[in-house]
């Protein structure tokens, strides 16, 4: 009878893991954009996703980082409710690392943009802190605009900076991936 209610309670004991391993959540995958591109994808994965870019260049900036980048211009967003955005996709050492939107407010109205990213969560003021060399991909002298909100995602660790310039004539979105090398 012992021997019964040992083996009953391995069972039990085995049901028990394989039922909690079960809910566990599984690893995160990297966050997908409409379009399917995800952060750590190289420029040809890019290119072949949203076709042959308006100009293919290297963006030296004030600090130690140089990105290389590709940009489409006038393309249509979802993310913007389809206005049309200048884009660019930032790399380094041919891993996609940022994600930069130029909009200008005829486009679409700064407050639809700020409704836009908040649509993902609460926006807040950035923490300079954390950005590290990330401020080269917002700005490539490490200047940023006094008028500036984020979101921090912090499940996908991405962290995304809404700037509105000086004349309130264009709106600067970055999304940057903060687990990126460059950053440190």
């Amino acid at each position: 009878m012992k021997k019964l209610i040992a083996v009953l309670a391995v069972l039990c004991l085995l049901c028990a893991s394989v039922a909690a391993l079960a809910e566990a959540p599984a690893a995160e995958e990297p966050v997908a954009f409409a379009n399917g591109i995800k952060f750590g994808m190289d420029q040809n994965d890019v290119i072949a996703i949203e076709g042959v870019p308006h100009d293919m260049d290297y963006d030296h900036t004030a600090g130690a980082v140089v990105f290389s980048e590709l940009e489409y211009k006038n393309v249509p967003d979802t993310l913007f409710d389809g206005a049309a955005v200048d884009k660019k996709y930032l790399f380094v050492d041919d891993k996609l690392v940022a994600i930069c939107f130029d909009i200008e407010v005829r486009s679409i109205a700064y407050e639809k943009v700020l409704e836009a990213v908040a649509a993902k969560g609460e926006l807040g003021e950035l923490d300079y802190g954390i950005l590290g060399n990330g401020i080269y991909a917002i700005d490539d002298n490490g200047t940023l605009e006094a008028n500036m909100v984020s979101y921090t995602d912090t499940v996908h660790n991405i962290l995304i900076i809404v700037e509105l310039d000086k004349d309130g004539d264009d709106i600067d979105v970055t999304i940057l991936d903060m687990n990126a090398d460059y950053l440190k």
